[in-house]
């Protein structure tokens, strides 16, 4: 759901609400079929059937989901992700958490010779569902979604549910021969449908999706999945076939790089940063770069002549960013490794910190605290300087100030510019001095060096009055989610408009 709906506050929260309601509907609804004066044999074949229909329901929802989703969050995110949490969870999670109830109903009672009183074996069938539970979760985390994928994920879910319902209706006594039969080739249809559509992936999203949004055509070239997110290289042209083509870096829904088929920036924050470090460091020879991207920003510092290091949590990242987009891992420190956890550990030891963290819709909430800046801080020499790329609040003042105040509780300094609906950059220092702010002197592509000279030239520095009253925020109460969930939404509800369809299925 991340690429439609994104992650904030209020799409978690609805997914958390919406799951609970269906797993008390579920326990509910089971014990309710239990009190129906059901035999065992019974039970045993509705325990079964529950598998296949749960399996029907998941293949019905990835054959929807690709062309619903997009529609539901163009319209409203926070309606929309409810309403697509009910569609992807609605009937597995009722059918599923039945079975708990039905199971216990399965159970021999008060029966001295099997050893169940009381209970009738219900602590039992909960401890091995809830064990069950944290397997699920670190078998999808581990395996399935950095090797297939969600969309391929889900079909294999459906596909294993379908496997024990036709293994038991074969060799468990239950109910007469035709039931057994009709069982197994319910559970074969399904699973062969579930078969069907993950090997007809490609084919299907095409027909069902379009690549195309506004008057470009979205190609996809590469698609990398990891524990870190859904990368997609795609290839962009205009409709009519004019103009030369361009190459995008696309993590869940976010474009994450723009640049032309020889490797050229096209977004104008590559060009900001630089200028912006140079500007404010004009003398730097070591510098730190947070967040890999493309590689644009650490290759171009290079070029310029400085010792580069770059910190980045995803090797499918640098794997990308090496395949389609001329980054050279050689010309750099690399470190694969969280952010937070290198600036802890790391010395006094550069001139200037180029933070270009998004995860999600915007910088992770644990890289925008008063531990982390001081972190941070100490990565750099007494007169080092931090440059950070962001997205504000246009709607209202308070979070921005609350960052501003963060940020400022180790950086005193701090100068802001860019754009009020976009990328805006936050220059922190420890001391003030003389800044000569000065553009970026490479070639910079004409339709977007007016705002790459916005950015650069409108900086202005922050009087401490405009945000000494908020307080920093810290580890111990980080409410950034809180802060700026109006704002991720908005930010989600622009990606996902100007992003195709096709673009958004991981």
């Amino acid at each position: 759901m991340t690429p439609y709906f994104g992650v904030s506050l209020y799409i978690w929260t609805g997914i958390l609400s919406v799951t609970l309601v269906f797993l008390a509907l579920g326990y509910f609804l089971g014990g309710k079929a239990t009190r129906l004066g059901r035999t065992s044999r019974d039970l045993e074949l509705t325990f079964l059937s529950a598998l296949i229909v749960a399996a029907l329901a998941i293949l019905l929802a990835a054959a929807i989901y690709p062309a619903l989703f997009p529609i539901l969050a163009r319209r409203h995110l926070i309606v929309g992700s409810f309403v697509a949490a009910g569609l992807l969870l609605a009937l597995p999670l009722i059918l599923l958490s039945a079975l708990n109830p039905i199971l216990i109903a399965m159970q021999p009672r008060n029966s001295a010779e099997t050893g169940l009183r009381g209970d009738s074996g219900a602590g039992r069938i909960f401890f091995i569902s809830t064990i069950g539970s944290v397997c699920g979760v670190l078998f999808t985390a581990f395996v399935f979604i950095p090797n297939i994928g969600n969309f391929q994920a889900i079909l294999t879910l459906g596909i294993l549910l379908c496997l024990p319902a036709i293994l038991f209706a074969q060799f468990a006594g239950i109910g007469p021969a035709g039931a057994k039969w009709k069982l197994s080739l319910a559970g074969g249809f399904v699973a062969a449908a579930c078969i069907a559509l993950l090997l007809g992936r490609e084919g299907y999203l095409r027909l069902i999706t379009s690549s195309t949004v506004g008057q470009q055509t979205f190609n996809i070239v590469a698609e990398y999945t990891s524990v870190f997110g859904n990368i997609k290289i795609a290839e962009v042209r205009a409709r009519d076939g004019d103009g030369a083509a361009e190459r995008y870096l696309i993590e869940d829904g976010v474009i994450q790089a723009h640049t032309s088929l020889n490797n050229q920036s096209l977004a104008m924050y590559s060009y900001a940063l630089r200028s912006l470090a140079h500007s404010h460091a004009p003398t730097a020879g070591r510098a730190i770069v947070f967040g890999l991207g493309a590689g644009i920003v650490p290759r171009n510092l290079a070029r310029d002549g400085l010792q580069v290091s770059v910190v980045e949590i995803n090797p499918d990242a640098l794997a990308a960013a090496v395949a389609h987009f001329g980054f050279q891992a050689d010309a750099v420190d690399m470190h694969l490794q969280d952010a937070r956890t290198f600036a802890h550990n790391c010395e006094n030891s550069y001139d200037v910190a180029i933070v270009d963290l998004f995860r999600g819709d915007s910088i992770p909430d644990y890289l925008r605290t008063r531990e982390f800046f001081f972190d941070l801080k100490r990565c750099l020499k007494s007169d080092g300087v931090m440059v950070l790329n962001t997205v504000l609040d246009t709607a209202q003042d308070a979070p921005n100030q609350r960052l501003f105040a963060t940020i400022a509780s180790a950086f005193p300094i701090l100068y802001l510019s860019g754009k009020r609906y976009g990328n805006s950059f936050i220059v922190g220092t420890s001391a003030a001095r003389p800044v000569d702010v000065f553009m970026d002197q490479g070639p910079i592509p004409e339709a977007i060096a007016p705002l790459v000279r916005n950015a650069v030239f409108q900086s202005r520095r922050l009087a401490a009055g405009e945000y000494a009253r908020w307080e920093p925020v810290t580890d111990d109460g980080n409410i950034f989610s809180v802060l700026f969930a109006k704002a991720d939404l908005l930010e989600r509800s622009i990606l996902v408009k100007n992003l195709p369809p096709r673009m958004l299925v991981n």
